[in-house]
């Protein structure tokens, strides 16, 4: 029995597509672009300080426990990836288009 393969079997089929024009970039979807590494940087640096210091803190309170810490720390990265990618599907790419003009 020979199995049915959807994929091109002639060679260099991947390089068959006629490749899309690229679109110079603005000056103000460059500093859109930057600003958003920065804000996705400083959330998950944020959340991960944030909340390994709120474990350290109850490590004191209920005594020597290392597991608070790192507990705090995963929290915090959880919930930091969750709101960049909440951020990240909320705007599309004909959103930052049309504030860019």
């Amino acid at each position: 029995m020979k199995w049915a393969s959807s994929a091109p079997t002639h060679p260099g089929w991947y390089r068959a597509r006629e490749p899309k024009q690229m679109q110079p970039v603005t000056v103000e979807q460059s500093r859109a672009m930057a600003n958003s590494a920065w804000t996705i940087f400083s959330r998950i640096a944020t959340g991960l300080g944030l909340y390994a210091a709120v474990g350290w803190l109850l490590s004191l309170w209920l005594g020597h426990a290392p597991e608070l810490i790192a507990g705090g720390a995963l929290i915090g990265l959880g919930l930091a990836f969750y709101m960049v990618l909440k951020d990240l599907s909320r705007t599309t790419p004909n959103d930052a288009r049309q504030r860019s003009k």
